[in-house]
């Protein structure tokens, strides 16, 4: 009579298998999901200074932005706060900058040079995020990816 059945190499052959292909789609969703916080933290920078410059051209009160590393504040011409955002991962305003004005008609001063913020997760300039850059200039905001390595500064940043 003949037995059906798997045999307990098999099965261990398989289990071992599933394991492996398992622990690789872990680690990828891991780097994915990293990716995806990047990128969204810059799209809610991106929303928030539009959102500064709307409110001080509509206001006609002046709007500052100001970079702490961990959250990014909004105040008003008189320095109140209106509105902050903590960030997941640390922030950099290159040039030795660490705020952006927009006047009273929602536009930097033409004595200002354009300024650029970057996400550096654990503190180097290196991610795999599509996005991870905002660059200020007078009149427009654009998102970006740094060149790898690179300072954050508008000219090193692919604009998007």
């Amino acid at each position: 009579m003949r037995q059906r059945g798997f045999t307990l190499v098999e099965m261990v052959v398989v289990v071992a298998i599933i394991g492996t292909l398992l622990s690789i789609g872990v680690l990828q969703f891991n780097a994915m999901q990293k990716k995806s916080a990047i990128e969204q933290q810059v799209r809610k920078i991106y929303n928030k200074l539009m959102e500064a410059r709307v409110e001080a051209l509509y206001t006609k009160t002046p709007r500052t932005a100001v970079l702490d590393g961990s959250k990014l504040s909004i105040t008003d011409g008189s320095g109140t706060p209106i509105s902050e955002l903590p960030l997941s991962y640390p922030m950099v305003m290159g040039g030795g900058f660490d705020r952006v004005t927009f006047n009273a008609g929602g536009v930097m001063p033409m004595s200002d040079v354009d300024r650029a913020i970057c996400v550096e997760p654990g503190g180097v300039a290196e991610n795999n995020g599509n996005i991870d850059s905002v660059v200020i200039s007078a009149v427009k905001i654009h998102m970006g990816k740094r060149k790898s390595g690179e300072a954050c500064v508008p000219n090193k940043i692919d604009q998007k």
